[in-house]
């Protein structure tokens, strides 16, 4: 993946992960060795809330867990508990900002770390590759190549607006 280098009040903000700098990204990731874009939106002694290091699309956030495991079945009970928490806070935050007409949600166990994208559907993705979970390595390797400093700006501010949202909301359960 190119290196997006983000011009901000002087300074130089560098959005890029590198898969193969790291033994494993969630390991880094809840260990607080990698910062995602704006930086956590919910933490706790199981679970990291952030926007997705690799991909800038606003909105796409990744639930990562702090436990090394690859599977929802190795979970704990309060382990999946407060993930289905978090999921519904965080969707209702994103269609509430308008950041999302859909929100498919993804885990899968080839990845070696345990984590859910929350992956928001916009206009122009049903538009340019269609709906359904087929089109979304798709949409990310394009979000990726055509990456801009603005994106990632836009990436920050969605994170502030969404962690606002999520934190004001009393969702009843």
């Amino acid at each position: 993946m190119g290196t997006v280098i983000m011009e901000k009040e002087n300074t130089q903000q560098i959005y890029s992960v590198e898969a193969d700098s790291y033994d494993c990204i969630g390991c880094a990731i809840a260990k607080g060795e990698l910062t995602p874009p704006g930086g956590a939106i919910y933490e706790s002694r199981n679970i990291v809330l952030a926007a997705d290091p690799e991909v800038p699309i606003p909105g796409f956030l990744i639930i990562t867990g702090r436990r090394h495991v690859n599977s929802f079945s190795m979970l704990y009970k309060e382990e999946w508990m407060e993930i289905g928490e978090v999921i519904s806070k965080a969707e209702r935050a994103i269609k509430n900002l308008g950041l999302a007409q859909e929100i498919t949600l993804v885990q899968e166990e080839r990845s070696k770390h345990f984590h859910i994208w929350i992956f928001p559907t916009k206009d122009w993705m049903i538009e340019k590759f269609g709906r359904g979970v087929s089109s979304l390595r798709d949409i990310s390797r394009y979000a990726m190549e055509n990456a801009t400093g603005s994106d990632w700006e836009e990436v920050e501010e969605a994170v502030r607006e969404i962690r606002a949202e999520f934190y004001k909301g009393n969702y009843e359960y």
